[in-house]
């Protein structure tokens, strides 16, 4: 499991790469999981203050922008990438096990869906919360019923956020920010990141303002643009 420590966060940019595979089928979301976990990583890296620089070799992945994912620097294969990022790649992302020499290793599970999930549009934002909701080094499998449970997860927390922040502003709570970002370092746990934000959205004890400052701080991670209902009229049941 990886551990981001601090030699990660010295100086220069960090430079990693993402081995993306060949889809195994119709459904193969493993080349997209692969994708996801180093964005996951390159902005996990970016708060702690260091820049990232990004390569990708394999195939192209069309849904990784409906999901956010920051595209890469550079293409080709890992020789390649080296003399476009200045420098060899001191982390793979890969799902299957890394052959070259150099840099640390992160193997990523398969990830697949099971049946149509439209992991486009309107409902991309929710595959990416799914696979963020399970440890990267865990095999997954998803439905279009768990893509229109979280596309509902995501619709009252977004709903949620822009009540919020129309609410006096609080500061945010350090401690929930402090645990997730420890979480976040020593192994990538975005689960347990989306598993404190459920909790505190519904703590009565927590004022408005400081869930609004929490959740906007810890999505500059997660990605899921949990603010962007901010100004927007609430839709029929968006509330419910």
């Amino acid at each position: 499991m990886l551990r981001i420590v601090d030699h990660l966060v010295g100086r220069g940019p960090l430079r990693i790469c993402a081995h993306v595979p060949r889809a195994d089928g119709p459904g193969d979301l493993t080349g997209l999981r692969v994708l996801l976990t180093a964005d996951v990583l390159a902005r996990v890296v970016e708060l702690r203050g260091r820049a990232v620089l990004a390569g990708r070799t394999g195939p192209r992945v069309p849904e990784a922008d409906a999901l956010g994912i920051h595209p890469a620097d550079a293409e080709g294969t890992v020789e390649e990438i080296a003399d476009a990022l200045g420098g060899p790649p001191a982390v793979h992302l890969t799902s299957r096990a890394y052959e070259g020499g150099g840099g640390a290793f992160v193997r990523i599970a398969q990830a697949r869906a099971a049946g149509e999930t439209a992991a486009e549009g309107g409902e991309a934002l929710a595959v990416r919360l799914l696979l963020l909701d399970r440890p990267y080094h865990e095999p997954v499998a998803i439905t279009a019923d768990d893509v229109d449970g979280a596309g509902q997860r995501l619709a009252r927390w977004r709903r949620a956020v822009a009540d919020w922040a129309e609410e006096p502003s609080k500061p945010l709570r350090a401690d929930l920010v402090r645990t997730a970002r420890d979480g976040l370092e020593d192994s990538l746990d975005t689960a347990a990141v989306l598993r404190l934000l459920g909790e505190l959205a519904g703590d009565q004890d927590v004022p408005a303002g400081a869930k609004f400052e929490t959740f906007a701080r810890l999505d500059r991670v997660l990605g899921l643009e949990l603010t962007r209902e901010i100004g927007k009229a609430p839709a029929d049941g968006a509330r419910a």
